[in-house]
């Protein structure tokens, strides 16, 4: 799972799919990273590949929202984080 969020590419997908507050995004809003449509949905396959994400398909659209618990889980660490740091 760290070797996934290790590319900054992925790590600012999921944080892009945080801030939507659990609603579904399709690939082409998130595209606004520096890299090809294509690339984008690469990286966001290998995100749901470990479960950090979800995808449902619409006709040719994909739509992607952060998995079950995820947001939570993120925010419980960027919580803990900045803690630390204080």
């Amino acid at each position: 799972m760290f070797k996934t969020l290790g590319d900054p590419v992925r790590l600012q997908l999921l944080m892009q799919l945080a801030e939507q507050s659990g609603a579904e995004v399709a690939v082409h809003e998130l595209a606004d990273v520096g890299v090809s449509l294509a690339t984008v949905s690469h990286h966001l396959k290998r995100l749901r590949c470990i479960g950090l994400i979800e995808s449902r398909r619409d006709g040719r659209l994909i739509y992607y929202r952060l998995g079950v618990g995820v947001r939570s889980a993120l925010m419980q660490i960027l919580h803990q984080r900045s803690q630390v740091n204080v």
